[in-house]
């Protein structure tokens, strides 16, 4: 009986809480007002009642002491925190963007690209470039080299760096780095450089195109945290290629020596990681008892999934599973992100904002989290009505991650087929010509395979019925 009761009051408070909300949505203050203070009083121990009223008044104070409530209650609830922050002036109003609007727009084509030419040597003014083997930047002219980088511990790099999601989600933010850089933009392919105020020319390293223009900086981007270090060469990655394109039992056996020409350039990529805690409140009925004394129960829960390092691309041309072929990266392998790391290399920045791909990562961490609940709570039981109630997230933080990857294409018959390779690592994927004849074989044989079986079967069945 109890248990019922108990069912019967969660179900009261869902329902006043879902009333209340919209409501307040709906810009109806006092009715909010009432059906909030209702579902409070039902369940003092839930934060969201009192996040919903602080949303139906505008009084600061009143305000305050709501989020107050409802950060006791949760001292981890982001909508709390933030609300707070806010009223204290720990986030400047001045720099809030509307509710969902991207901190950052860009189309899939507008890559930021920043040349080796933005570090340029303190001796004599040449081009630094960063070198794989010496894992520091020289000079191409004088030989001069920067002081190697301190040695930290990666595991304090990579928590140092990250950074609280929901304190930076309604605001935008100046890229320190492209302070007094220019941008140039390319005319022939659209492809966008960043460059020092004192360089007046540059071929586009896209399409190597002249015809480049000046345009308005670039505005409101997150500098980035960390980067991996790229580790595969020029070299490597070809004769890494080269060996993927002579794999597999159905590539046409001429692919190597057919393609002599292979476009392959170097960047670094912007991404995003993501670490917080999901958890979400389920409940059913389970069947209980034996025989005729059988009934359903009403049961609740809590169940909760920890993340670190979610890797989202930051990156459209880059798609999330583009990225998956070629992870995984070694995260906690990171250095603090300084200019000389992507001397001589281009580095493309995000054009998916860190709120939009906050979104992938919630969605990914729902795919994996929401499928199991029904198997893995009141194990044992006979269940029905199983819902999930609702999810919140904690602590949720984030860090802006330069990763090397190395772009390539190449020409077999004509036709264009695209690759990536992990920077880092050397893991590949990507498109290969697959020989027609070698298909058409393989699947004769699995039919013969097939026919083989059947025939065995038949063969066994009629001696059974023979003996």
């Amino acid at each position: 009986m109890t248990d019922d009761y108990s069912f019967r009051r969660e179900r009261q408070f869902e329902e006043y809480l879902r009333d209340g909300i919209t409501a307040a949505k709906a810009g109806n203050q006092k009715l909010a007002q009432s059906l909030l203070i209702r579902a409070s009083i039902i369940n003092g121990l839930d934060a969201r009642p009192y996040i919903w009223l602080s949303a139906t008044t505008n009084d600061p104070e009143e305000q305050k002491n709501f989020l107050e409530k409802a950060f006791a209650i949760d001292p981890h609830n982001t909508t709390a925190r933030r609300g707070l922050a806010l009223l204290s002036g720990k986030i400047d109003s001045s720099r809030l963007i509307d509710d969902g609007e991207n901190q950052f727009i860009a189309s899939t084509d507008d890559l930021v690209s920043t040349q080796g030419n933005s570090i340029l040597c303190p001796k004599c003014g040449g081009r630094m470039t960063f070198s794989t083997e010496k894992k520091t930047a020289f000079c191409e002219y004088c030989g001069y080299l920067l002081s190697q980088v301190d040695q930290q511990e990666h595991d304090s790099i990579a928590d140092r760096a990250e950074k609280v999601l929901d304190f930076v989600m309604p605001t935008t933010n100046a890229h320190h780095w492209l302070a007094g850089q220019q941008r140039l933009v390319c005319d022939s392919c659209g492809s966008v450089s960043i460059l020092p105020r004192t360089i007046k020319s540059l071929t586009c390293p896209y399409c190597g195109s002249h015809q480049l223009s000046n345009t308005d900086e670039t505005k409101d981007l997150i500098d980035p945290h960390v980067i991996v270090l790229v580790e595969i060469d020029h070299k490597e990655a070809i004769k890494r290629l080269r060996n993927w394109m002579g794999e597999g039992m159905l590539t046409v056996d001429n692919l190597v020596s057919a393609c002599k020409k292979i476009s392959l350039k170097p960047a670094y990529y912007s991404c995003w990681t993501f670490d917080g805690i999901y958890e979400v409140n389920w409940s059913c009925e389970v069947q209980v008892g034996q025989g005729g004394s059988e009934q359903w129960q009403p049961r609740n829960g809590v169940q909760s999934k920890i993340f670190n390092d979610l890797l989202i691309s930051g990156v459209v041309a880059i798609d999330q599973l583009d990225l998956e072929k070629i992870s995984p990266f070694s995260l906690q392998d990171v250095k603090e992100f300084k200019p000389e790391y992507v001397a001589g290399w281009s580095t493309i920045l995000y054009d998916r904002s860190v709120s939009d791909a906050s979104i992938i990562a919630r969605k990914i961490i729902n795919k994996e989290l929401h499928p199991t609940l029904y198997h893995t709570t009141e194990i044992g039981y006979q269940k029905k009505n199983f819902q999930i109630t609702y999810g919140k997230w904690a602590d949720m933080t984030y860090k802006h991650i330069l990763l090397p990857i190395w772009v390539g294409t190449y020409l077999y018959q004509g036709k264009k087929y695209n690759v990536l390779i992990n920077g880092q690592t050397g893991k590949m994927s990507g498109d290969k010509p697959h020989d027609l004849i070698k298909i058409i074989f393989l699947a004769l044989m699995v039919i013969m395979f097939l026919f083989l079986i059947v025939m065995i079967i038949l063969i066994v069945m009629g001696i059974k019925q023979a003996l």
